[in-house]
């Protein structure tokens, strides 16, 4: 005889019968019989727990402090995330995934059995209990047609349950382009009769692309018995960019099919707790059934919020079996309201209120698939704006602003290429001198400044200071920078002499993620006498702004006596900003520079490297590039050496909060040492938490934050995890030796590895930095096999960050130079 369950005597009951008091006990011992079913039969969820302390067996808390699944956990385990043998696998269903990649969960008899009855009681309550005709806005689920549907056909299935009789309203034509059968939907209609109720069901964006739109834009309405309604499934991502909201969706329906707007029913719910969903009621929220609980969390901290308080919502249910998606942290926001229900429903009542917005990508890990080619051809843009030239820094003539954006961009142009000749009068010896003038200020970072300490502006004052930049002025002007002043001996000839000549007007588009990294190519520019138009990013704050103020009042007087003046050396340098969509601002930019460079990821340089130029113009792309770092098990020798290497690691994923091309989000350790990979992640995560004291951290994003707890959730069913009590820095450990994609924001992810050439497959020209922990001809032959692959440096740990020349592969100096010999040849 079958076992009863206490689920099964859950489901027996009506959705909506029981108080939030008669409900609890039933639920809440259902709920843990499930989850104590997973703990038995599923190792991975078992490993879950345990990383979050919490022991079915053992406990006797309430609800919210069992630790919830986040839905991206069933992005990237999917399959793999089950409870039962392969042999009782019925199904595998997959989100329809509108962006990104699906979740996907498997089904047994059992699981996908009490979904079928859950959602057929939930729907019932809404609709009623008799069959009706159905008007499905879609396509007829035929053999040709099932892959155009998708997901949407398993959707469709479920609700044919409650059909008396269907009509599928739309035709697939040519490249899968639908249209709607007005003819047949009227047909349909006048066959049923004026006195039998109807169903319109379709996904939301379908209804209101292919119906409400087109129809009603021609004055066709529809009919539909009294007491017929909508219902509709699939969520508002797709309508955002239509600016359409419920109220004026639930409008338009009730116009066009002659139904009340309260019985335009919005039906809400997931793939990961299929068969669950939660209609909207006449009260206007969402009521959780006897079947489901809901609970509302702070996005940043993961604290339940009280009633009435806006957070993100999580989902528990005794429902699935098969695999452990019992308690369930979703990405949508909610609100819950602790009113009854004015008609009667018993359940929380909540409503959806969009969904978390995914973090942006911030550093340089949006890398390229293939490399682009400059050659000027004209850009598709999207939607083409027209912007305003703001001026954000500029100390020159006072442009005309009643001009138009081009205009005063042309007349901007016209004032810096004016002060060229001034600009290569100056020695370069002077210019060096005044900008270790301006180092010095930035070192001390007060005033406006000091918000940039955690931007690194440390980095940048120690960089800028004169012995620094006359090695790095010599090894970027072949070892003599007073080439740039004048004919100098070439090679100590009597005969042949060598000139650097400025290039011209360098104009700079600048990335957002790491602005400091500008101001680098801009004093190498400086010093090769070279004026400069710096285009920022909408996301700059003020920084550049603030760091070129540095100069006003400075001066500097060389040992033999010649005095430069930083208030003349700032009319040489211009700070604008403009939408990226301005096409023709972005030309006039382009065409006038005689050296362009381009920082960002792939939007940034693609929009630059498709600008028009002129054919000589120099380029120079610090585009999306990605880093990662390696360790050898000799250098484990002690735990004392490993701990010191550990805080070099530590400082390397903590400056620029990983925003930085240089930046490492993979660590690959060799076993075999003294120190086991995962006991170095122990000394990385004393390291990182002594670096985000000596390094703050800047602002993070609640989406950012988001995506943190996210990567922590997955790897305590993947590996192991060590943070901070907050997401100031996360350290993660797998087995998995692929690259794994950046997370930022100081997640670093270690692999063990048997040998550090193991890492030699994951590299490509993509690869900008690695960090290299080994010695002698160990490190060297990794270091000859990887820069063979394309990586371009492979510094010491702890120095990742560290601006050297070359850059990227690049001698910077050299490239903003023209060169010019006198006399000679020598042969």
């Amino acid at each position: 005889m079958k076992n009863i369950t206490l689920t099964d005597t859950l489901i027996n009951n009506n959705p909506y019968e029981l108080s939030l008091t008669q409900k609890s006990t039933l639920f809440s011992e259902a709920l843990i019989e499930e989850i104590k079913f997973h703990y038995d039969n599923n190792e991975q969820y078992r490993r879950f727990c345990k990383n979050k302390d919490f022991d079915p067996y053992k406990f006797s808390g309430n609800l919210e402090q069992i630790p919830p699944i986040a839905v991206s956990v069933f992005k990237d385990l999917g399959k793999d995330l089950k409870s039962i043998p392969d042999s009782e696998v019925k199904l595998s269903l997959q989100s329809s995934a509108t962006s990104g990649i699906p979740s996907t969960v498997v089904l047994d008899k059992i699981t996908a059995k009490r979904q079928a009855k859950v959602m057929i009681k939930v729907v019932k309550d809404f609709i009623g209990g008799e069959r009706k005709p159905f008007i499905i806005v879609d396509v007829t689920p035929n053999p040709e047609n099932i892959k155009f549907l998708g997901a949407r056909y398993a959707a469709i299935g479920g609700y044919l349950n409650f059909a008396s009789e269907v009509n599928y309203t739309l035709d697939k034509g040519d490249n899968d382009k639908v249209s709607f059968n007005i003819e047949k939907t009227k047909a349909f209609i006048d066959a049923m009769g004026k006195e039998t109720p109807m169903v319109v069901f379709g996904f939301t964006y379908m209804l209101y692309a292919q119906v409400v739109k087109p129809l009603l834009e021609k004055g066709i309405k529809f009919e539909l018995p009294k007491g017929s309604k909508i219902i509709h499934i699939g969520g508002w991502k797709k309508l955002e960019s239509e600016k359409i909201g419920k109220q004026q969706f639930n409008a338009a329906m009730s116009q066009l099919f002659s139904v009340k707007e309260e019985h335009v029913i919005d039906i809400y719910g997931f793939t990961e707790q299929m068969g669950l969903n939660y209609p909207d009621c006449e009260c206007g929220w969402k009521h959780t059934p006897i079947y489901s609980e809901v609970i509302v969390r702070n996005p940043v901290t993961r604290e339940q919020l009280e009633h009435g308080k806006e957070g993100v919502l999580e989902f528990l249910s005794p429902i699935p079996h098969s695999y452990p998606g019992n308690v369930v942290l979703t990405d949508d926001m909610g609100i819950i309201n602790p009113e009854p229900c004015p008609h009667g429903r018993n359940g929380t009542r909540f409503k959806i209120l969009g969904r978390l917005k995914k973090a942006e990508v911030r550093g340089c890990g949006d890398i390229l698939g293939s490399k682009l080619k400059f050659s000027g051809e004209d850009q598709e843009f999207e939607t083409l704006e027209t912007s305003n030239l703001e001026l954000h820094y500029w100390k020159g003539k006072k442009l005309d602003n009643s001009q138009s954006a081009e205009l005063q961009l042309k007349e901007l142009i016209d004032e810096l290429n004016a002060k060229k000749e001034w600009l290569r009068a100056q020695p370069i010896d002077a210019l060096i001198g005044l900008i270790g003038e301006a180092s010095k200020v930035w070192l001390n970072a007060e005033g406006e400044l000091e918000s940039m300490k955690e931007k690194g502006l440390a980095f940048l004052a120690n960089w800028s200071k004169p012995i620094h930049l006359n090695r790095i002025a010599t090894i970027g002007l072949r070892n003599n920078r007073q080439y740039i002043d004048g004919f100098l001996p070439l090679n100590d000839s009597r005969k042949q002499f060598l000139k650097a000549n400025q290039k011209g007007l360098v104009c700079h588009w600048l990335a957002g993620n790491v602005q400091v990294l500008g101001m680098f190519a801009l004093l190498q520019a400086i010093l090769t006498k070279n004026v400069n138009l710096l285009k920022i990013s909408s996301k700059d704050g003020g920084v550049f702004a603030n760091l070129l103020q540095t100069f006003e009042g400075l001066s500097y007087t060389t040992p033999g006596g010649y005095t430069i003046k930083g208030d003349d050396l700032l009319q040489t340098i211009a700070v604008v900003y403009f939408s990226h969509r301005d096409k023709k601002i972005g030309e006039l930019m382009s065409k006038s520079a005689n050296v362009r460079i381009a920082w960002g990821g792939r939007e940034a340089v693609e929009t630059v490297a498709n600008y028009p130029s002129m054919y000589d113009t120099e380029d120079i792309i610090f585009g999306p590039k990605i880093s990662f770092s390696t360790i050898s098990n000799e250098v484990l020798s002690t735990e004392r050496k490993a701990k010191k290497l550990a805080r070099k690691v530590a400082v390397d994923s903590s400056v620029f909060d990983q925003t930085g091309c240089a930046s490492p989000h993979n660590l690959y350790i060799e076993r075999g040492g003294i120190v086991s990979p995962k006991e170095f992640c122990e000394f990385l995560a004393e390291g990182m938490e002594k670096a985000s004291v000596q390094i703050p951290k800047g602002e993070t994003s609640v989406e950012q934050i988001s995506t943190i707890h996210s990567i922590r959730g997955l790897y305590d069913f993947k590996g192991e995890v060590w943070a901070s009590d907050d997401t100031t820095w996360t350290v993660v450990y797998s087995e998995d030796q692929n690259l794994k994609p950046p997370v930022y924001s100081r997640v670093i992810m270690v692999h063990p590895v048997d040998h550090i050439n193991e890492t030699l497959e994951y590299i490509d020209d993509n690869i900008q930095t690695i960090g290299l922990a080994s010695s002698g001809k160990k490190a060297l032959d990794f270091a000859e096999k990887a820069v063979e692959k394309g990586v371009m440096r492979c510094p010491e740990m702890g120095r990742m960050l560290n601006f050297e020349s070359p850059w990227d592969g690049i001698f910077l100096m050299e490239r903003m130079v023209r060169w010019s010999t006198f006399g000679g040849p020598l042969v």
